[in-house]
């Protein structure tokens, strides 16, 4: 939905990557490549990298940028404002990332299992993507990483500081970055998709009459119990004119249906 970004490359592991070809091509996404992935973060994102430097790792060489941005998947509420702080601030330093503050203090525990010591929690920061780098900045750490680099690092930031002596701009991000994962993180998830997605609901019915007065009486229903628009509309066969009605647009949707035994 970023007009400004050029070309995408999802990075995905090997046994995965017709299922990612399937729902680009299903939904027609543009301007995006799929790439096997490495067996580290840091080895898939190598990966991803030089389909913009080495002909013989791509069948289609994209075209080298300025800027690119490495995302993580599973943080996928980004918003366009935090994207284009990255990136302005990696043009002007070579390395940019998003950071948030520690909502847990760390400690370090000792031999025994006793703890040693804590980290002032104020002094310090927890790392976020987005990250965004001069291409040639991060291409270059990355070819001269370690196996060890590859296999056991985590931080790109960290690379373009060790081996371009490049000190990236830490840039504020929101709340809204965390990984969706089996963790309690899942419940951050769910209260923001609450907040932000629920605002907007689709009521679809039949067009049978009395399919379609559930359909009426929910919606009203719904507007006068919350804040919520919601739209009332007769489904199609043609599943594309579903889709293209509802193009870039979020729903959470509700379809109304009576079995035979109802009726």
């Amino acid at each position: 939905r970023i007009s400004w970004i050029s070309n995408i490359v999802v990075v995905v592991s090997p046994e995965n990557i017709e299922t990612m070809k399937s729902i680009i091509e299903k939904y027609g996404h543009k301007r995006v490549l799929v790439v096997k992935g490495g067996m580290t973060r840091h080895r898939s994102i190598f990966n991803g990298l030089k389909v913009f430097a080495e002909k013989e790792f791509s069948n289609h060489l994209l075209q080298k940028p300025e800027v690119v941005i490495i995302h993580d998947a599973v943080r996928p509420f980004v918003e366009e404002d935090i994207l284009s702080k990255v990136v302005l601030a990696a043009k002007e330093h070579g390395a940019a990332g998003a950071i948030r503050p520690l909502v847990s203090t760390v400690i370090a525990s000792a031999a025994d299992g006793c703890l040693d010591h804590s980290l002032e929690r104020a002094r310090y920061r927890a790392s976020e993507m987005p990250q965004a780098f001069l291409f040639d900045v991060i291409y270059e750490a990355y070819q001269q990483c370690t196996d060890y680099d590859l296999d056991y690092g985590t931080e790109c930031l960290h690379l373009a500081l060790k081996y371009c002596k490049t000190n990236a701009k830490l840039v504020e991000g929101t709340a809204d970055l965390w990984k969706v994962t089996y963790r309690r993180d899942l419940y951050a998830a769910e209260s923001i998709i609450k907040d932000n997605l629920s605002q907007r609901v689709c009521v679809i019915t039949d067009v049978k009459e009395a399919v379609a007065q559930v359909g009426f009486l929910l919606h009203e229903s719904l507007k006068s119990q919350i804040k919520v628009e919601a739209i009332s509309i007769s489904p199609s066969k043609n599943d594309s004119l579903l889709q293209n009605m509802f193009s870039g647009q979020c729903y959470n949707f509700v379809h109304v249906n009576v079995s035979s035994k109802d009726a």
